[in-house]
């Protein structure tokens, strides 16, 4: 690992877009939540649900940021926050039975996933998050001692983009430097931005992507029997990622808006900004092998402490 950030483990899936998906979430997630949370190197999370994508000036015509009524299915990513691989993969293992009861209950929602890649934080300028009964005491602290009062991201007030972006074999730091300088321009030039993450893929998680032994996967149950712990990889607690990282390197770009207005001006300034495009189309453009993708989510759930133990 390059530095000192905690890391993050992103379970991806996507969802029939019904009602019924709504309410299972509410019901089933918060007990996710708090299962996960007997772990001592569990730091937080933050559940996403995509709202729309941004369309990139057209490139994707049959796209728009706001598709929560017509998008089917829809993105879920649930980001869990961790102080190393083997605190989350100590987690899986030891409540294995809760987990697999409770995903197993969410199944009729799911049309693809779950998979559960890790990620590196290379750099953030993310703030940390306050709850809303915070921040009269906040601004009012400030006044008194005269301190400069930072941007506040309220829980449920923003938007989330998160951009997909494949890079080339050994383009890797080009490209890091590029988003870095790219993401730092826009941060200081772009109204509504409240800030950002770059992060990149260092494998995946079997257990967490469910990946089970062969009889595992076949075992007939609606949860309250579950499998044995086991995966193709055995049933050791793993330090490293039990499944490498794909190739081309997959970094996400994520970035915080106050709202999706925000967000889709912004964004747009890396095509009709000269000085941003030129950083934008040689730092980051010029490295794809695919991408960039954005999806546009909304939070549902979280816990934000972790942004406390982010490294500028």
């Amino acid at each position: 690992m390059s530095n000192e950030n905690p890391i993050i483990a992103i379970n991806v899936a996507k969802i029939a877009n019904r009602p019924e998906s709504y309410e299972t979430m509410m019901k089933v997630g918060p007990k996710v939540c708090i299962t996960t949370a007997t772990n001592p190197g569990f730091m937080g999370f933050e559940q996403l649900i995509q709202t729309g994508i941004h369309p990139m000036a057209g490139r994707y015509g049959g796209g728009a940021v706001d598709m929560r009524e017509t998008l089917n299915p829809i993105g879920m990513y649930q980001y869990t926050v961790w102080k190393d691989v083997h605190s989350h993969e100590q987690m899986h293992h030891d409540n294995f039975d809760t987990i697999f009861e409770l995903c197993h209950h969410c199944l009729d929602m799911v049309i693809e996933g779950p998979w559960e890649p890790y990620y590196e934080i290379i750099k953030s300028d993310l703030p940390f998050l306050h709850a809303m009964t915070d921040v009269p005491e906040v601004i009012g602290d400030a006044f008194q001692h005269k301190i400069r009062i930072p941007k506040i991201a309220l829980t449920g007030q923003r938007t989330i983009v998160l951009g997909d972006h494949w890079v080339m074999a050994g383009h890797e730091q080009a490209f890091e430097n590029g988003a870095i300088e790219t993401l730092s321009w826009m941060r200081a030039n772009i109204p509504g931005m409240i800030g950002w993450m770059l992060l990149k893929q260092f494998g995946v998680s079997a257990i967490g992507s469910f990946q089970l032994d062969p009889e595992g996967n076949l075992k007939a149950t609606l949860g309250a029997n579950p499998p044995a712990y086991n995966t193709n990889y055995g049933n050791a607690v793993h330090d490293k990622p039990p499944i490498p990282p794909q190739t081309p390197t997959q970094y996400y770009v994520h970035i915080e808006w106050e709202n999706s207005d925000f967000a889709h001006v912004g964004l747009g300034y890396t095509m009709v900004d000269y000085e941003l495009r030129q950083i934008h189309n040689n730092g980051v453009l010029a490295h794809l092998d695919r991408g960039p993708y954005y999806v546009f989510l909304a939070p549902m759930m979280e816990q934000g402490m972790w942004r406390r133990k982010l490294k500028k």
